[in-house]
Parts: C-alpha cells; structure tokens; sequence
C-alpha cells in the first residue's frame, strides 16, 4: 500500500527537491525556503507553526485519537560552495549549494507528509514533522528544542535520515548506539616578544615555542586515549610571523578534536591546555587555549533503530540492503542534540549515481540519485505506520 502511494507522489517529492537546490539558503538565513515548505505543508492540511529557533517550521499530525508521539526531522540550510555540478537546475545563487543533501531531505519529508494525509485513516497519536534551520552552523537543532518543539505534547522518539552518496541507491546504513562523533574546533594563542633576527637573545620566538607545544600535543592520542577507543587530534592552521627579518611575538594555531565519548574529548582538551601552557613558559613565554564546542556524538537508541530496521525491510528489495554499520564515523551531525533531550535514531540513505559521478558530500560536484528519495519516504511512512498504527 505505501509503496503505491510513494510511486504517486514521488514525481512531486522530485519537483520540490529541484526548486530547494535551485534556491539554496545558508544557515539561519532559509527564509524563502521555510515560506516554501509552510506553504505546501498548509495546502496538505497540516497545522504549521513557523519562525521556531528562527526560520524552522513544524508541522503537526494529530490523528485526535490517544496514541504515540514522534518526530520526524529535516534539515534546511546550503552550504557556501560554489556550485560545480552541471545539473540543469544548479544553484541559481552564486557561491551558495546544496552540497550536503539538505535539498533531498526536505523533500523526503514534504513526501512523507504528503503520505501521511494518505493514511490518516489508519494512524493514532501525534506525528511532528521537523524542518530545522542551521545545522551546519552547529546551533540548529538547539534552537528548535528551546523554541519548544519536542514539547506540547511531549515527543517519545524522534527520526531522521542523512544523503550518503557512499553507498548505492537502494540501501541503507545504520548503527545502534554511538553511530557519529563529538567534535570541538580549538584556538591556540602563543605569545612570545619581538626582536630583530640579528639579536635574538633580546627576543622570544613565537614559532620555536608553537613548534615544541606542536611536538607535544601529538602525543596526546597516542599516551592517553585506549587503542580500544576512538578519537582524532588535527593541527590544520597555523599563523605567525609578518616579516623575514624580524622575530615573531605572537603564533595562533587551530584544528580539530574528533572523538566518540565526550570523556575523552575532556581529556584531550586538559592534555593541550597543560601542554601548551607549560611548554610557553618554559621558554619565557604564554599560550592560551580556546575551545569551541561542536555537537554531541549521534548516540542511536536501539528500540528506534529496531523500529528503522524493520521499517526498511518492508521499504528496501531485500534485507540485504541494510548495511550494519560497525564503527562510528568521525564525522558530526547536530541531530545528536534531540538525541540528548528523548530517544531518536537517523540512518544513512544512499544516493549513488551508477552511470555517472556522484561526488561527496559538501563538494562542489554533489550530484545525488533521486531515485533514492523514494526509499526514504517510504522507510518514514513505514515507520510511522508501525509506531502510530491503530
């Protein structure tokens, strides 16, 4: 039955994703795009509220009758790329793409609220629909929770997918339990004094002291973090000096904290403020260190990803096509915060080309096959149907 429905709307689902990638908007900024989705989400009958944590729109299924309540949840925003696809509908705003799929999921999940309105009839409870601005800006999802969205009524679970153009169309990946990473950005400020390089005992050279605090802290992983754990510790900036022949007086570096369990990532981030810290003074001068928290790890809860699992088996064309992932990827996905507030599990969708390139996601070339949308919208609807079923 869904699968019927989802072949009669997907032309439509494939419409909207092309106006969403020709339309990109950046983080916090999706308003001609929140207007669009409201729009269709009243013209399907739904109760839509707006401007939640900004520019994020809910739309609300309530079936009238007691049951439970969960969420399904979208991303809206581009990212500042400039285009490189050469598609037909390419981004008409300049340095602007959809380049992380953002695009699809809006459009599966405007699918899925066109396949809900199909099956009312069957459901009970409360189902939320979730276009959530600003998840590339590490503060989206925030915003929606303070804004109250998971509230009146309280939601039990919460649901989402991301693009993976990895794995091919048809398939899905998913994990139980830590699924992504927790990841901080850090700043490290050395300060030394300036001198000319033909007196440098007058002067305490920024970059030797940067260069030790370097050789320090890629020591942290390797002595401190189990080989039985996973986390990642990357310089990738590094700053200082203005002149050939003058001696620097100050050095600023940054990078990337990568790991599964926030305890290691405390750790590491006391290891550098030690490292750095001590290692300045030892040679006369100070360092400082900033951290900018990123999102939680994607911890997937395993009663919801049982519910995903079986939802694709009744989507997908064999059990096969459910990829058990073994590892959490280092990468980081802000839908963790909903995850630290009530239950909730994303899976990967894929979205490989087979005749042409696919590229990768935040890439200029991202081209996702859109004949995986189907799929997603009938894992949603299937899910939807197991949970809120009469």
């Amino acid at each position: 039955m869904i699968n019927d429905i989802v072949s009669k709307i997907i032309p439509k689902v494939i419409e909207y994703r092309r106006h969403f990638h020709q339309f990109p908007e950046l983080s916090f900024e999706e308003f001609e795009t929140s207007e669009f989705v409201a729009e269709k989400l009243r013209e399907l009958g739904y109760n839509v509220r707006t401007n939640i944590g900004g520019t994020g729109v809910m739309a609300v299924l309530d079936t009238g009758i007691p049951g439970p309540v969960i969420a399904f949840r979208a991303d809206m925003d581009a990212l500042p790329i400039m285009e490189e696809s050469g598609l037909d509908f390419d981004s008409k705003r300049v340095g602007v793409m959809h380049a992380c799929g953002h695009d699809g999921h809006m459009a599966i999940l405007l699918g899925t609220a066109m396949l809900l309105m199909e099956i009312r009839d069957q459901l009970k409870g409360v189902i939320k629909l979730i276009f959530q601005p600003g998840e590339e800006a590490n503060g989206g999802a925030k915003c929606i929770i303070n804004d109250g969205a998971l509230k009146n009524p309280d939601v039990e679970g919460v649901y989402a997918l991301h693009m993976m153009p990895d794995i091919p169309t048809g398939t899905i990946a998913v994990k139980s339990g830590y699924m992504t990473a927790t990841d901080d950005e850090f700043y490290i400020r050395v300060y030394g004094s300036d001198a000319h390089s033909s007196e440098p005992e007058t002067g305490i050279n920024a970059i030797n002291i940067a260069s030790q605090i370097v050789m320090g802290l890629n020591t942290i992983v390797s002595n401190n973090l189990s080989p039985f754990d996973v986390g990642t510790f990357s310089i990738c900036k590094i700053n200082g000096g203005e002149a050939i022949n003058v001696i620097p007086d100050y050095v600023e570096m940054c990078g990337m904290i990568r790991c599964v369990e926030g305890k290691n990532k405390l750790m590491i981030r006391d290891k550098m403020t030690s490292i750095a810290e001590n290692t300045a003074k030892g040679f006369g001068g100070s360092a400082e260190v900033e951290f900018i928290q990123g999102f939680p790890s994607v911890n997937n809860d395993a009663r919801l990803t049982v519910n995903v699992i079986e939802a694709a088996e009744k989507s997908l064309t064999s059990k096969d096509d459910i990829i058990m992932i073994e590892r959490p990827h280092l990468g980081s996905e802000d839908f963790a915060y909903y995850q630290e507030e009530v239950p909730g599990a994303i899976f990967m969708l894929g979205c490989s080309q087979e005749d042409s390139e696919t590229g990768s996601l935040h890439s200029a070339i991202l081209n996702i096959n859109e004949d995986s949308f189907q799929y997603g919208v009938r894992i949603f609807g299937n899910i939807a149907l197991d949970i809120c079923g009469k």
